[in-house]
């Protein structure tokens, strides 16, 4: 491969990416709703150690930075609390 097969290959990868994190993202407003409908608690802060924790151990299975993949995750529980406190509170 050359490189610019390399980045066409890391393109669709990327693209991939995003689209997960879209159809994963969109579930999060359902989540809302649950927790909503059945007053549970917005903050699942077991259920996110215990995520963490999984996706770190995943990462380092398949040699990558499990530092990396934590931010990441990090990162999406935190947009999943904004969508969710949204929801939960009645905002639009």
């Amino acid at each position: 491969m050359d490189l610019k097969e390399l980045r066409e290959h890391l393109d669709r990868l990327d693209n991939a990416l995003v689209m997960i994190l879209a159809e994963r993202m969109s579930l999060i407003p359902k989540v809302a709703e649950f927790k909503k409908t059945n007053h549970i608690e917005q903050f699942q802060p077991e259920r996110e150690k215990q995520l963490l924790e999984a996706k770190r151990k995943l990462a380092e299975q398949n040699s990558l930075n499990p530092e990396l993949v934590e931010a990441l995750f990090k990162e999406i529980i935190k947009d999943a609390h904004r969508i969710e406190a949204k929801i939960i509170k009645g905002e639009s």
